[in-house]
Formats: C-alpha cells, structure tokens, sequence
C-alpha cells in the first residue's frame, strides 16, 4: 500500500469510529478516554466528538505531509494507527452488540 491508500484507510476509521462512538454514547455508554471525556463535556456528544476527530485527522494529515521524506517512517506510522484503530472498533462493537 502507498502512503496515500493509508492516509485514506486511516481517515475511514476515523469516520467509522466516530459514528461507533455516537452509538455507544447514544445507548449510554462512557468514553473512557479523559481528553474525549473533557470535550464531550464542554462541547457536548456531537461537538466532543467532531473536535477530537478533527484533531486525528490533521494529525494524520501532518503525517502524510512530513512523511513524503521519510516514507518508511510515515507508513509504519499509519499501519501502527490502523492496526490500534481496527482493534478498537472492534471490541466497541462487539460490546454493543453484546
């Protein structure tokens, strides 16, 4: 996979593991992520939500950009979040569907 297919699967989970997050929050589940946690709080569920995913994409993005010199590195970066990524909505759906 190039840097790029990567860049693009990572923005998927993103989206996907927010609208996994809206669902568990939805059914009455807790985020036990503080930082996630503290925005939801202030912004609420939507603005929490939207504002730290937000922030993960143009952290992805910022890893695509200065990676074009350093491609090993940017792709070990993107599979290591993919893979970490994969494994939480997994387990987030299995508990919902529990």
């Amino acid at each position: 996979m190039s840097v790029r297919d990567l860049l693009i699967f990572n923005l998927f989970l993103q989206f996907t593991d927010s609208l996994v997050s809206y669902q568990a929050f939805a059914l009455g589940a807790a985020e036990a992520n503080p930082v996630v946690a503290a925005a939801i709080v202030n912004w609420g569920m939507v603005g929490g939500l939207v504002y730290n995913k937000t922030l993960a994409c143009v952290l992805l993005l910022l890893i695509f950009a200065f990676g074009r010199n350093q491609c090993f590195l940017a792709k070990w970066a993107f599979t290591v979040t993919a893979s970490v990524y994969v494994c939480v909505i997994i387990v987030s759906r299995w508990e919902l569907l529990r």
